[in-house]
């Protein structure tokens, strides 16, 4: 009998470690991202969750311009 093959859902918001991941960066680089206001966070208890699409926003911000 063939398993089921339901889509995996892929959680928007994201733990520390996470997006530590997918930043390419450190959790200690996300926590000081966190602490100095620089991104968005979600606080739910002690757990603090940050959206894939305010990652994404930060990283377009910090784009440099190629020069032609």
């Amino acid at each position: 009998m063939p398993k089921s093959t339901k889509p995996a859902i892929e959680p928007r918001m994201l733990n520390l470690k996470q997006a530590a991941a997918y930043l390419g960066a450190t959790v200690w680089f996300v926590r000081t991202l966190i602490w100095n206001r620089r991104i968005p966070f979600v606080k739910f208890g002690n757990k603090l969750l940050l959206d894939k699409k305010d990652l994404d926003a930060f990283v377009d911000a910090q784009k440099v311009a190629a020069r032609a």
